[in-house]
């Protein structure tokens, strides 16, 4: 194969957002686009010069397509994984991979049998301070994680976001899919794999929504440690930041002041604001030249959909031990 020839399934911002990456990254090239919505489907046709379908089974049916970026609504993502590994295409799938940990699984058992890779959109990876933080731990430099707290919440969701999937739960799933897979995948990044959870969440502010819209979330890592995420959207004054702790050393970030706070152990603390943590490749830009270098060179993709799995199963059972008050161990 000499070029990864693209079609983007969900014309949306993200969408859209992932395949103008494309021109900057040699091998991979946009050649039609697809989405229910005329309008929308019409609109990223003209803009990237490609044909536009409002079927995306007729942009499936290409021959000149093999491979696609999948990014319509969150709901949408197992039934448009599986018929695009069934036209045996490779996949780009936007995160949460699925809104189940039962689906996700059967994504990966679709791709598997029909010899498709599939990855999974988890750019948080590639982003400051989040690289420099897990580059900082694989050095060894602070020791062992042990603990690790995360919060990500805002407000206005339901008022900011005028399409109606969002706002409910059967089709964004919640806070826990729609945002903190992020969180939640760079967490398992730094602790490793999750043995337990213990989710309390409800619905306080944003009743336009049928989720929670606060949601807090223990996590009791295989390797002992123990994390806390909260995340939502009942925030008046919102927040991002987080707080690392290991055997030799803390580390703290803080998006609201842009800067990263260390100390290793017998050292001073220090500050690095997050524009001199180093030269990064634009995340989008990286997430999707692994995916087209993984299909051009026959190579595994550097996100599989295990890992989404693992993301969507924690999001899933921290909603049932909420609902149910109860320790929910993993796997499912």
């Amino acid at each position: 194969m000499d070029k990864v020839r693209i079609g983007l399934i969900g014309c949306g911002g993200m969408g859209k957002g992932l395949v103008s990456s494309l021109d900057n990254i040699d091998g991979g090239e946009l050649v039609a686009v697809a989405d229910p919505l005329e309008d929308a489907a019409k609109a990223a046709g003209e803009q990237f010069g490609v044909p536009y379908f409002t079927d995306p089974a007729d942009l499936l049916a290409r021959d000149d397509v093999n491979a696609v970026v999948v990014a319509p609504p969150n709901y949408l993502h197992p039934p448009t994984v599986k018929a695009a590994a069934a036209a045996g295409k490779h996949i780009f799938c936007e995160k949460p991979m699925a809104l189940h940990a039962s689906d996700a699984q059967a994504m990966i058992d679709a791709c598997r049998g029909a010899g498709v890779k599939l990855m999974i959109g988890q750019v948080l990876r590639y982003m400051a301070p989040f690289i420099w933080v897990k580059q900082l731990v694989d050095s060894g430099e602070i020791g062992e994680p042990f603990g690790m707290q995360v919060t990500r919440i805002g407000g206005g969701w339901g008022g900011q976001y005028s399409q109606h999937w969002r706002v409910k739960k059967e089709f964004a799933g919640g806070p826990l899919f729609e945002i903190d897979a992020h969180e939640i995948d760079w967490m398992r990044q730094i602790m490793g794999e999750v043995d337990s959870v213990y989710g309390a969440m409800g619905n306080y502010r944003e009743k336009m929504l049928d989720y929670e819209d606060l949601a807090y979330v223990l996590m009791n890592f295989q390797n002992g440690g123990k994390g806390c995420l909260l995340g939502g959207h009942a925030a008046i004054l919102g927040s991002y930041d987080g707080k690392l702790y290991c055997t030799k050393g803390s580390v703290y970030f803080d998006h609201d002041r842009g800067n990263v706070r260390y100390q290793v152990e017998g050292s001073d603390p220090l500050t690095i604001p997050y524009g001199e943590l180093g030269e990064y490749e634009p995340a989008v830009q990286r997430e999707v030249r692994e995916f087209v270098e993984a299909v051009l060179n026959d190579t595994p993709v550097t996100i599989p959909g295990e890992e989404g799995l693992a993301n969507t199963a924690i999001a899933e059972a921290a909603q049932i031990s909420a609902a149910e008050n109860r320790v929910v161990q993993l796997p499912l």
